[in-house]
């Protein structure tokens, strides 16, 4: 299989990123490829980049791995794109979330894909998702 470019925004992110990585390092089609790391906190980039070495190294993965903290960077040429991210700031929304629909009596076992709080979630996170669509368009077509 050729090497492929594949731009994981929203790396950060301790479970879906670490999952995402994990995933990506441990496929052997995909060894060779180009992994393009990007999240907006430098801090939790810097360690999963860390990570990232070290898989690449114990797996054998091959892979060529960048870190870029704003997405443009890291579109151009991609021809896979993972989007995990959250709109900030995060925990003071997810709580939100669940308490406004409480205050009101719909109780949500988590509230952040179902229900009220799915919907406010939604409606955050449509148009970020939108403007990168539109420069995957651009920057990524194929």
């Amino acid at each position: 299989m050729l090497p492929t470019h594949i731009t994981v925004i929203g790396a950060g992110s301790a479970i879906f990123g670490l999952n995402t990585l994990c995933a990506l390092m441990r496929s052997e089609r995909l060894r060779g490829s180009h992994l393009a790391l990007v999240d907006l906190n430098a801090e939790a980039l810097e360690l999963m980049a860390r990570l990232a070495a070290r898989l690449n190294q114990e797996w054998d993965a091959a892979m060529t791995v960048t870190t870029h903290t704003h997405h443009v960077g890291a579109l151009d040429g991609a021809e896979f794109v993972i989007l995990a991210i959250e709109v900030p700031p995060r925990e003071k929304l997810w709580q939100m979330d669940y308490e406004i629909p409480l205050k009101y009596g719909v109780d949500q076992c988590i509230g952040d894909s179902l229900g009220p709080g799915g919907v406010f979630r939604g409606l955050r996170s449509i148009p970020v998702l939108m403007d990168l669509t539109r420069e995957m368009q651009e920057l990524c077509p194929n």
